[in-house]
C-alpha cells in the first residue's frame, strides 16, 4: 500500500517543473513557460483554500467529483503572476515539459 503525502497539495513554486507553451498564442497570453505539477481538483481546492491570501490564485472548479489535473502557475516572475487549476488534457495539448530548471534562464515574453 502506497501513503499519501498529506502536503502534496502545498509544493512550493522552485519545487515544479518548467514546462514550456506549444502554441504562439498561449506564450503570447500567459508567457512562454509556467511552472506545475500534477494535482487533482480537489487538491487544488486544498491549496487554495489555505493560500488564497499569499498567492494569487484563481478558485477552483466545482468538486462535486475528482479530476486529475495540473496545478499551473502563469506570468512567471511578472506582476501578473497567479496560479490555476486545469484538466490534465488540456494541460497536456498546450504545455511540453521544459529541460531548464534555472529561473534566472526563464523567458516571460
Amino acid at each position: 500500500m502506497t501513503s499519501y503525502d498529506f502536503d502534496r497539495p502545498f509544493i512550493s513554486e522552485v519545487a515544479m517543473p518548467l514546462y514550456a507553451a506549444i502554441d504562439a498564442d498561449v506564450a503570447a497570453r500567459y508567457g512562454r513557460t509556467v511552472r506545475a505539477t500534477k494535482l487533482s481538483n480537489v487538491e487544488y481546492k486544498v491549496r487554495f483554500g489555505r493560500l488564497k491570501r499569499d498567492n494569487n490564485m484563481k478558485p477552483p472548479p466545482s468538486c462535486g467529483r475528482i479530476f486529475g489535473g495540473y496545478l499551473v502557475i502563469r506570468n512567471l516572475g511578472s506582476p501578473a503572476q497567479y496560479e490555476t487549476w486545469m484538466p490534465e488534457h488540456v494541460f497536456e495539448e498546450i504545455y511540453r515539459n521544459e529541460p531548464q530548471t534555472s529561473v534566472s534562464s526563464i523567458d516571460t515574453a
